[in-house]
């Protein structure tokens, strides 16, 4: 059983980094359209003045999409930090290490990667917020396992 939870946790991890992959590999008028138009979606709840509108996507667009940089390694170190977790041997602490380190080299190559996409270019600072959002989902894996280790505990 253990086997087959750890198959399929490479598995999700290994098809989150190809989204990952293909997210990149879109042309920055593509991607950045796509941005823009989740956000108007969200803002025209808000306000019916179109003005207002296009004012609000054009000031949110870049926080949005570096948000969205963070959030999809915040995701991807959640699930490297379960892998590298898997292993008995493996102390929180050193899974953690391993699971940032992991996330930052791929966060490398996908910049590296986006220098071969028209209109993109590799950006260092994507990717200290790509390994920030790895950072901060290690912090809510510790949270977590701490709380399931606690209540284990507690019923023990």
């Amino acid at each position: 059983m253990k086997n087959k939870l750890l198959i399929l946790s490479i598995f999700i991890t290994a098809l989150w980094m190809v989204i990952i992959f293909c997210f990149s590999s879109a042309p920055s008028y593509e991607s950045n359209s796509g941005s823009k138009r989740i956000i108007r979606f969200v803002v025209e709840k808000f306000t019916n003045n179109e003005k207002e509108v296009d004012r609000l996507v054009i000031k949110i667009n870049k926080p949005f999409r570096k948000c969205a940089h963070g959030s999809v390694y915040f995701v991807l170190a959640l699930f490297v930090n379960s892998i590298i977790f898997s292993f008995k041997n493996c102390k929180l602490r050193m899974c953690n290490l391993i699971s940032i380190i992991f996330c930052f080299i791929y966060a490398l190559s996908d910049e590296y990667h986006q220098t071969f996409v028209f209109g993109r270019s590799g950006q260092f600072i994507d990717v200290l917020i790509d390994t920030f959002g790895a950072i901060i989902g290690c912090v809510i894996f510790n949270i977590i396992y701490k709380r399931i280790k606690y209540k284990k505990n507690v019923n023990s």
